[in-house]
């Protein structure tokens, strides 16, 4: 049987997470929701607050799962399996504090769980009056933009619209390949939110994402105007916050074994100020993109879409962290790049 679809919402503390699921339960009519309702505390509070129809909702409480990942989940998630005729669609309300990655770990990395669910997108809900102070004091808010593939702005009445503009540029520098929507108390975006899966921006081949110092390619230590060979790359430091944003671009193809042991040597040794590292990967030897994702200390590389004949065909990784050093993820990812002799 098919897997079951997968969202996971996440947002900070009050962004309005369980306004925007309710509104999702009433524009999508068609779709039957399995709901799991994460709260801290021993006593749901936010379960009581969801619309009551036919849907399945499942409380978990007295823990974060992104913190507390044990049983209780995979007891929750045989269960609803056990019930799967009944509902079509499984969405996860996080907490506030929750660190969606964490979540999403066992549906990324675990076959057992990937074999009966698919995580299709992890939506972020971001209130647009308070998420730029969040962001300077609470790494949770950090990563949950980073790790998203749409971000809604919330609450957007509370601030102008010369702001809004400005909040959007810092959003889409923080974690360029998200989708970022607006929402007002009459719409909160709801089918193009559920219409967009992970990754799709990198199929799009986007423009670069435009900073202060703008695009540069970096040299090859001999002459500083001469590119290094296709790669080309954008790094940028927020003013808002320390976090920092790189996008790597190569035109050649990598050695997808070559690139998983240096990932996870990475990952056991370097990856402490790395909130996230995802992409497309081209290699010569596949058909199909292959889609490269880290989940806190893990690794996933899958297999994506097949590669259209005339599209063009390059890799794209992006890395959001703190303190980090271009050249370092250059050199790593470029020691997995296919030389012209081993092609021929």
């Amino acid at each position: 049987m098919k897997a079951k679809e997968v969202t996971i919402l996440t947002g900070f503390l009050g962004a309005g997470k369980t306004t925007v699921l309710n509104a999702v339960i009433s524009k999508m009519k068609d779709t039957r929701f399995a709901i799991i309702e994460n709260e801290i505390g021993s006593e749901s509070i936010d379960a009581g607050l969801i619309i009551k129809g036919d849907e399945e909702i499942v409380e978990l409480n007295n823990g974060c799962i992104c913190c507390t990942l044990n049983d209780d989940l995979f007891e929750i998630l045989n269960n609803l399996w056990d019930k799967k005729d009944s509902w079509d669609h499984l969405i996860i309300e996080a907490t506030g504090i929750a660190d969606p990655a964490n979540i999403a770990h066992p549906f990324l990395t675990m076959d057992q769980v990937k074999r009966g669910y698919d995580l299709k997108r992890v939506i972020c809900i971001v209130d647009a009056e308070l998420i730029e102070d969040q962001l300077k004091e609470r790494p949770e808010a950090i990563k949950q933009i980073a790790f998203s593939d749409s971000i809604l702005l919330n609450k957007i009445e509370r601030v102008s619209a010369d702001y809004l503009k400005e909040l959007q540029a810092v959003l889409k520098a923080i974690n360029p390949f998200a989708e970022i929507l607006i929402a007002t108390q009459d719409d909160f975006q709801v089918r193009k939110l559920f219409a967009r899966e992970r990754f799709a921006n990198f199929y799009s081949n986007p423009k670069p994402v435009s900073t202060p110092k703008g695009m540069f390619s970096l040299s090859n230590g001999t002459d500083e105007k001469q590119p290094l060979m296709a790669f080309t790359a954008s790094h940028q430091k927020h003013e808002h916050s320390d976090i920092e944003t790189i996008l790597l671009k190569y035109k050649e193809s990598l050695n997808i074994e070559e690139l998983e042991h240096r990932m996870m040597v990475f990952l056991i040794v370097q990856s402490a100020n790395v909130y996230r590292i995802k992409g497309v990967i081209y290699s010569h030897l596949f058909q199909s993109r292959i889609i490269l994702q880290t989940v806190g200390k893990s690794l996933s590389i899958t297999l994506g879409e097949n590669w259209l004949p005339d599209e063009i065909k390059e890799t794209k990784i992006v890395v959001i962290g703190k303190g980090l050093k271009v050249f370092g993820f250059d050199k790593m990812f470029r020691t997995c790049l296919y030389s012209e002799s081993e092609l021929k």
